[in-house]
């Protein structure tokens, strides 16, 4: 069915909404940095001046902070966040119902990343009684430093708004599971209520949002795999913390996670749709190396498969979805760059863990 029939299936009310939310979003993407933008970035002698460009630019809009300043890494997360935060409640406001609730789905799961880095801290400082920053670990402010280094999982779940994870989570600190298992339940909580809301009575919503999400699920599903056979997570328990959504990896999954070794897992997976990346990965992989270059490689796609989503069919929910995981990727790669910045890594290296 071409374009205008697809437009005359949709109610002349469903129409106009998406209309509206599509122009809305073609305008915001205008001003996301694009490579132009990267390279000015990546040329910049510091992180100072990283900010003053994206200030000079209007880059954050009329997004303020109280409370910050912003020459340090925990004022540079609370500008993303706040901005992103703000795009998608406008999203929001546009959009027809279901893709409402879609949307605030995913900013419930953009939110629970203060959870996970949380719970970095709270596994960082147990294993070895470290000191790491939350700025290094992927948030920032000094709440959710002081939470995390209190081992404060019933506020730091409050902060997130999921309590209902709190007595899983504080069960699994007191069997002292590994991280990869932690971080899993919290992805599990997240991208299930993100399939329940792309769940959507229109067959076209529900097709491209179900393929985004479920290509999100994949990655993390493979990548815990591949970090739990390095920890030597028993095979029952790495089941058990897989989300339970098989999008497009088949019977592999469950080859992978009953496999030997990394090595195994890896081989296993070169057999699905992700051949490309993890094959590169494979080519070079040693045990005991980090698994950063995949996770990177895998986000590259997943980036790829939202930005096509806009040379199809515009009035979905599966614009706006794209574009809010596209502005994530966008804020990430933006707080690399300044995290970089700011402790002299080189521009190549820095460019090593970018995705858009």
């Amino acid at each position: 069915m071409g374009i205008a029939g697809r437009i005359a299936e949709l109610s002349a009310g469903k129409a106009f909404k998406y209309a509206e939310v599509s122009a809305s979003i073609r305008a915001i993407k205008s001003t996301m940095l694009g490579r132009d933008g990267y390279d000015r970035l990546l040329a910049s002698s510091g992180s100072s001046e990283c900010m003053s460009i994206l200030r000079d630019q209007g880059y954050f809009g009329g997004v303020t902070t109280t409370g910050e300043t912003y020459d340090q890494p925990s004022s540079w997360q609370a500008l993303l966040d706040a901005k992103i935060t703000a795009i998608i409640e406008k999203l929001v406001r546009l959009s027809p119902t279901e893709c409402g609730r879609l949307l605030e789905a995913f900013s419930s799961q953009y939110r629970l990343e203060v959870l996970k880095a949380g719970l970095r801290v709270i596994a960082e400082r147990e294993q070895d009684g470290s000191e790491s920053s939350i700025e290094e670990l992927g948030s920032g402010t000094d709440m959710l430093r002081s939470l995390g280094e209190s081992r404060n999982v019933e506020l730091l779940a409050q902060y997130a708004h999921a309590e209902r994870l709190q007595g899983d989570l504080n069960s699994a600190l007191a069997e002292k599971k590994p991280l990869p298992l932690l971080e899993a339940m919290v992805d599990r909580y997240a991208l299930t209520r993100m399939g329940v809301a792309a769940d959507m009575r229109d067959s076209a919503d529900r097709q491209v949002a179900r393929a985004l999400i479920g290509g999100q699920i994949d990655m993390l599903n493979l990548l815990l795999v591949l970090r739990s056979k390095a920890l030597r997570i028993a095979e029952a328990e790495i089941q058990q913390a897989l989300i339970p959504v098989n999008h497009r990896l088949g019977e592999t999954l469950m080859e992978a996670a009953s496999a030997a070794s990394v090595a195994s897992a890896l081989r296993a997976f070169v057999k699905t749709t992700y051949a490309d990346q993890v094959s590169i990965f494979l080519d070079s992989y040693k045990e005991g190396d980090a698994f950063y270059p995949l996770d990177v490689s895998l986000h590259r796609r997943h980036a790829a498969s939202c930005s096509a989503v806009f040379s199809g069919f515009p009035f979905s929910a599966g614009l706006p979805l794209a574009f809010a995981y596209l502005i994530a990727y966008e804020a990430l790669d933006v707080r690399s760059i300044l995290g970089g910045k700011y402790d002299g890594v080189p521009k190549d290296r820095i460019q090593d863990f970018l995705i858009l």
